[in-house]
């Protein structure tokens, strides 16, 4: 998923902006540094509420995925092929595909 994989994921890019406010603010003083730490305090709540939201869906996709028919999920796995947006996306798909091959073959 992209939220948590690698690549410059959205999650990773959030944690670097909280990395960076940090920074600044163990440089900062008074209310900059007020102001730093409840923008962090901001980033962490929300990032962890999308993340929660993201693993609630997946769930739902997995629980659609497995009443599916084979045709379904061929149709969706098409679908969420074409949805990448980088070529990170696409080789982690790639990968995916290639381990789930290996397990099948035998």
């Amino acid at each position: 998923m992209e939220a948590s994989g690698g690549g410059g994921g959205i999650m990773d890019n959030v944690q670097k902006a909280i990395d960076d406010l940090r920074t600044a603010g163990e440089k900062a003083t008074g209310d900059v540094r007020t102001n730093i730490d409840d923008a962090v305090s901001r980033l962490r709540n929300i990032s962890g509420d999308a993340s929660s939201r993201a693993q609630d869906q997946v769930s739902n996709w997995r629980e659609t995925l497995d009443k599916a028919t084979e045709d379904v999920r061929k149709e969706l796995a098409k679908l969420a092929v074409r949805a990448q947006s980088s070529v990170e996306s696409l080789d982690e798909v790639a990968k995916e595909l290639d381990e789930r091959r290996k397990s099948l073959d035998g």
